[in-house]
Parts: structure tokens; C-alpha cells; sequence
């Protein structure tokens, strides 16, 4: 695969999709450690500072860094569907769009399953949340139709199918 640094246009994409969970913040991210792997499709992979010099003398990669996500076309604009790991790395930030879940919602969740309102402590926005657990850890990426939290991705992935 081809890899080179972001363009601007990319960069906007991605804070675009970002500013949704994060609001302003997204401005602030910086993007210096990231790079664009191009093969079948165009995915965001953050790099370690050592890995990224080191990329300098190759031109052909397989593989480098932390998937954070891809762009994608969609409707003639570019795209940014973050991965699990991008919304980690952001996690922290979050300040919308995101849900609370109790422990059981939480066990359900994890092994990919549907939480209903019961196991739901608190949520703030609506369609595609964040889900985090009772003490703020993200578990994945939900859903939210105003009664229950439908799975889209979770962590219990790289048990089921990862690892």
C-alpha cells in the first residue's frame, strides 16, 4: 500500500465526523502522526513519531500504526467512519452523543447485543451514540432510537473475532 500525509480536505472530513462526539475540540486535534494508507480503500492510521520517520526510506507498505478509521465517497463527498479505535482516542473528550449503560446493559452490549431503556443510565443526543459503561470506559458505538441502543460496534469484537 501507498501511504502519505493527510490533505486538508481530509483533515476536514475527519474533524467533521469527530466535532459530533467532541463538539469544538475537534479543532484542537492535531494530525502531524497521521497518514493515509491507500490500497482497495483510503484508511487513517495514527503513527508513533519513531515509526514515522522510519516510513521515509518505504514506499510500499502492508500495514502501520493504529486504524483510526477510513474515508470513504458517499453522495460525491468524503467521508470519515471512524474505527473503535478512533473513537478511543477521543473518548475522553466526548461531550455529546454518547450514552451511559449499567452493568448488565454493559454485559449485553459486549457480546453484541441490543440495550434496551432499562439498562440505560443516562443519554445525550441521539442517533449514533458513544457507549460507555457506568464509569465512563467506551465500550462502542450504538444507535439510539429513543428505546433502546442497537450495536453497531463494540469491543467484545477482538474477543469474538479479533483475537
Amino acid at each position: 500500500m501507498k501511504h502519505r500525509k493527510l490533505e486538508n480536505s481530509e483533515i476536514s472530513a475527519i474533524k467533521a465526523a469527530i466535532s459530533r462526539y467532541i463538539g469544538k475540540k475537534a479543532e484542537e486535534l492535531d494530525f502531524k502522526n497521521f497518514l493515509i494508507l491507500k490500497g482497495k480503500s483510503k484508511n487513517v492510521v495514527y503513527v508513533s513519531s519513531k515509526a514515522l520517520e522510519s516510513l521515509k526510506n518505504h514506499k510500499d507498505i502492508y500495514s502501520v500504526g493504529i486504524n483510526v478509521g477510513e474515508l470513504e465517497e458517499i453522495s460525491g463527498k468524503e467521508k470519515f467512519l471512524p474505527s473503535l479505535e478512533g473513537i478511543t482516542m477521543v473518548s475522553k473528550y466526548i461531550e455529546k452523543n454518547y450514552a451511559r449503560i449499567n452493568e448488565k446493559g454493559e454485559s449485553l452490549f459486549l457480546y453484541e447485543r441490543d440495550v434496551f431503556d432499562t439498562s440505560i443510565i443516562e443519554v445525550v443526543g441521539d442517533g449514533k451514540v458513544a457507549v460507555f459503561n457506568e464509569n465512563k470506559e467506551l465500550l462502542g458505538i450504538g444507535k439510539y432510537n429513543g428505546k433502546l441502543i442497537k450495536n453497531i460496534m463494540d469491543r467484545g469484537w477482538y474477543l469474538r473475532h479479533g483475537g
